[in-house]
């Protein structure tokens, strides 16, 4: 196994761009709905498996260092991979590991109780939900969050999946600005396979009005070892 590279301020930099991403993502799925949903049911996953991600960014203008240090070097990512290492009940532990272009990497761990969102790390991957969420079924059922949106088929390269998907926006006060005269919009779809609940594919858009920029973020599932993408 080679020796991983010590960790460099430029990978810290771009660890809070994600970081501040992922947090965005999280915050914005919680809204008032709440169902039932039996925790016998919630986990679709197995220790082992593993998914992998590719990030990109894209903007319209150039990006104010105060809104997203490091924001163009999310295009520098080599992968994102996410592995099960634990599973108890409705909790499920993940590590992660964010490997860059440049030899460097952060690997992080974190746990997910599937019931209601939580997690021992805010900051950390938060794209993983109940397995089986048919049209209607919250995120998280213990919690007050957004409904699945819409179930459709996925073709891969050799199987047939079905993927769950939901969207949600928001309008918001930009709190870094000191000035307090930046607002920001935020647009999220997230889309995830429906029997292992994991993230297949994310998008959002953040739109500044001062100055006017636009930014997108994008999470794409590039692998996995539960079948063949």
């Amino acid at each position: 196994m080679p020796i991983k590279k010590k960790r460099t301020h430029k990978g810290l930099i771009i660890a809070i761009a994600l970081v501040a991403i992922i947090a965005i993502a999280a915050a914005a799925v919680v809204f008032n709905y709440q169902k039932p949903f039996p925790k016998t049911s919630l986990v679709g996953l197995q220790v082992g498996d593993s998914f992998t991600y590719s990030i990109s960014g894209s903007c319209s203008a150039a990006v104010p260092s105060s809104y997203y240090p490091g924001f163009y070097q999310l295009n520098q990512t080599q992968y994102y991979k996410v592995a099960v290492t634990a599973i108890k009940g409705s909790f499920v532990t993940l590590e992660t590991d964010w490997v860059f272009t440049n030899g460097t990497d952060i690997s992080k761990q974190q746990t997910i109780d599937l019931s209601n969102g939580n997690t021992t790390d805010s900051q950390g991957f938060s794209f993983l939900f109940p397995a089986n969420l048919k049209v209607s079924d919250t995120i998280y059922p213990n919690a007050n969050t957004v409904p699945v949106n819409a179930t459709f088929s996925q073709t891969y390269a050799t199987v047939t999946r079905q993927t769950d998907y939901f969207h949600v926006s928001t309008t918001e006060t930009y709190t870094q600005d000191p000035t307090q005269s930046t607002e920001r919009y935020l647009y999220d779809q997230v889309w995830f396979d429906r029997q292992t609940g994991m993230l297949t594919s994310f998008s959002e858009i953040q739109e500044y009005n001062n100055p006017e920029i636009e930014l997108q973020i994008i999470y794409t599932l590039t692998s996995t070892n539960v079948w063949t993408v």
